[in-house]
């Protein structure tokens, strides 16, 4: 048998060959708290994917060095260039994590983390630029934004979601105010305590429907190692979803806890429902 023998059959080979299974889609959150199961699931046969082409691609190489090495290499056509400008393969292969550093999104972080700011100054709050003492914790700023790509390469609509964490002080002591904003997305539930169990993942949290001038907002708690962390979770009319979570201490910051947490919960409950934090950017 020639090379151009092999080459004939192992093209007949790959035509009649099944295609590797599809990927299943599905705070991910966060990169690292918004993990779901699901996306979990989607990792797993994004995984086996890679494994089936690589093996085909060993294959190929044998019978073909120079063609493989194009392939690799990205010699010839890229389906690269057929991507929509600004689709999530495309920024995907631009940048490795889901986190946006620069661009409108992380724009929209950054308008998020002075929105809140304000938000806590109102209720007499500072809001200092504190470090972590506990260096397990880690030996970064306390108060920061970030802004992560929560669906999964291919999904429409896109969802986003923005989280500021923000070290609430008065007399000394420091708590912990957190407003995480979402883009519209088929995953937000609609029931509120439903919608406030989807925040970071806490099925399990204690939940009652408050009412805020006519405004349905899940109102949750749950008890961490930190204590208790509470929040509010609305849904806003253009579909996109508000949480506001608070706790008294600040874990890991290393400083002394407020005595009790830093809002009401009708304070809480306003800012969930507060259209601004709904419309950034």
């Amino acid at each position: 048998m020639n090379e151009q023998d092999l080459r004939t059959a192992f093209q007949d080979v790959v035509v009649t060959s099944s295609p590797p299974p599809a990927m299943d889609p599905n705070r991910a959150l966060h990169v690292a708290r918004k993990a779901r199961s699901a996306r979990r699931s989607s990792l797993v046969g994004a995984v086996v994917a890679v494994l089936v082409v690589g093996i085909g691609l060993g294959s190929a190489f044998a019978l073909n060095p120079a063609g493989t090495r194009d392939y690799l290499t990205g010699a010839g056509p890229s389906s690269s260039s057929s991507r929509p400008s600004g689709s999530t393969m495309a920024w995907a292969s631009e940048q490795p994590d889901r986190s946006a550093s620069q661009g409108p999104q992380a724009v929209r972080a950054e308008q998020l983390l002075d929105a809140v700011k304000r938000s806590a100054w109102s209720y007499g709050y500072e809001t200092p630029a504190l470090k972590y003492q506990n260096t397990q914790s880690g030996n970064g700023e306390m108060m920061h934004a970030q802004a992560v790509l929560a669906s999964d390469p291919g999904e429409q609509p896109e969802l986003w979601q923005f989280t500021a964490y923000v070290p609430v002080r008065k007399n000394g002591k420091v708590g912990k105010l957190v407003i995480e904003v979402s883009t519209p997305g088929p995953r937000h539930a609609s029931e509120p305590c439903a919608l406030a169990k989807q925040f970071w993942g806490k099925s399990k949290a204690m939940c009652k429907v408050r009412n805020v001038n006519g405004l349905q907002v899940g109102d949750a708690a749950s008890q961490e190692p930190g204590g208790v962390l509470g929040w509010m979770s609305y849904k806003h009319p253009n579909g996109w979803v508000v949480t506001v979570a608070q706790s008294a201490g600040f874990d890991g910051g290393g400083y002394p806890a407020l005595d009790v947490e830093p809002f009401e919960g009708s304070e809480l409950a306003a800012m969930a429902v507060d259209p601004k934090f709904a419309n950034l950017g």
